[in-house]
Order: C-alpha cells, then sequence, then structure tokens
C-alpha cells in the first residue's frame, strides 16, 4: 500500500514519497482459549449417540479443556458421532453454540454453527390432508447409519460467517448440542426425550422412555 503523506510532515528540502508494506497494515489474527464442553453431558447415557473425536484443523481436542485457537478456525472443526442406538439413524447432527454470544433471547439469540446430514422422515410433513413436503426435499442426501456407525460432522458451510459475527467479542465457551435424531422406523429422539411415531389415523407422537424405545427396537413396532 503507497500513502502519500502532506509536505508540510517533512523536512522542506526532503518530500519524499514513504512506502509502507500491506502486511504492516494487517493486524495479526488474534488468538484466544476456547473450552468445548457437551451440554447436557450428565445424561449422555441415554443418548442415541456417543461423541467421540472433536478435531480443529485435524488436530484431536480434549473436551472441557482450553484449546489455543487464531484465524479463521471455526469451519476446520469436525465432530465423530457414533449410533449406539440399536436403530438405524436417518438424520442427525450437532450444534456449535456459543453462550457468551448472547442472552438466548429473541432480540438476543446465541450464535451457532450446526452441522447435520440426512432426511427427516415424511411422516414429520404429515398433515389432515396429505403430505407438505419443504422445497427440495428429494435433494436432500440420505443416511443409513447403522449400529455401531460412525458420522464425520463439519462446519466448513456456516463456520467463516459464524465466526464473522464473533468478531470483537470475548469468546471462550463452545457448547455442543445435539439436534433432533430420526430413526429408520420413524422414531426419534430429541430434547433428552424419545418418541414413537403416530398411530395409524392419528398425528400424536408418543412420548417413551429410554426402555421403552428399546423394547420397541426388539419388538420391530
Amino acid at each position: 500500500m503507497l500513502r502519500r503523506f502532506p509536505r508540510r510532515w517533512l523536512p522542506a528540502s526532503a518530500a519524499v514519497l514513504l512506502v509502507v508494506p500491506a502486511c504492516a497494515q494487517r493486524p495479526a489474527a488474534s488468538a484466544a482459549d476456547i473450552t468445548f464442553a457437551l451440554r447436557d453431558a450428565d445424561r449422555s447415557a441415554t443418548w442415541p449417540v456417543a461423541v467421540g473425536e472433536v478435531a480443529i484443523d485435524g488436530k484431536p481436542i480434549r473436551l472441557d479443556r482450553p484449546v489455543r485457537v487464531q484465524g479463521p478456525w471455526l469451519h476446520t472443526v469436525t465432530v465423530t458421532l457414533r449410533n449406539v442406538s440399536p436403530k438405524t439413524i436417518v438424520r442427525g447432527g450437532i450444534d456449535l453454540v456459543f453462550p457468551e454470544s448472547g442472552d438466548g433471547s429473541a432480540a438476543h439469540p446465541y450464535e451457532a454453527c450446526l452441522s447435520e446430514q440426512g432426511r427427516v422422515p415424511k411422516i414429520v410433513y404429515l398433515g389432515h390432508d396429505g403430505y407438505h413436503l419443504p422445497p427440495g426435499y428429494d435433494l436432500q442426501e440420505p443416511l443409513q447409519l447403522a449400529p455401531g456407525a460412525e458420522l464425520r460432522l463439519t462446519f466448513s458451510t456456516c463456520g467463516d460467517a459464524a465466526q464473522a459475527k464473533l468478531a470483537g467479542k470475548p469468546i471462550h465457551q463452545v457448547s455442543l448440542a445435539l439436534l433432533t435424531f430420526y430413526f429408520e422406523d420413524n422414531s426419534r429422539w430429541s430434547a433428552q426425550q424419545y418418541a414413537l411415531p403416530p398411530l395409524p389415523g392419528t398425528r400424536q407422537w408418543r412420548m417413551v422412555t429410554p426402555n421403552e424405545f428399546l423394547r420397541s427396537a426388539r419388538a420391530g413396532q
């Protein structure tokens, strides 16, 4: 970058052009210590998935311990989930939530970056007059995550935009929150609660305990 200074700033006999390297004008990317933690980790024993490796730029990190990040790091995060349920998962994901970015209200929501894969079962869109599928539904890539299989989630799509909104804010925490998980038999897990699909002729999901969910898998519904 070339910058011209007024002549009065320089000796009368030495009005010259000063050259300032562009790199000197660009502030270095700030570094920060951020701690990743599982939301509602005390209830993880009944979750349909287990959170395996969490990595930044290909390097595994440990949860609940500060990790140094710098530059555009958010889009390099990956999270590996393992299906620990007895059913095949057809839709699921995880949300990276920054609790220090807001208060959770409509006026000041938390900044977040989510990643999910699969297709929501059609039964979710069944109304009294038929199905009301969202635009592009058939273009969604299906998922068949068998029991014991692993799913690797990336955040390259939303990472840069989310991090840009966090610029200048003192962020030290990231909460990993599971999204809704749907299964091949149309059952689901959401907000710590399992549910079986509505019975024919009804639209009411049937809330069940984790043990009842396991029994439904053995019974094949």
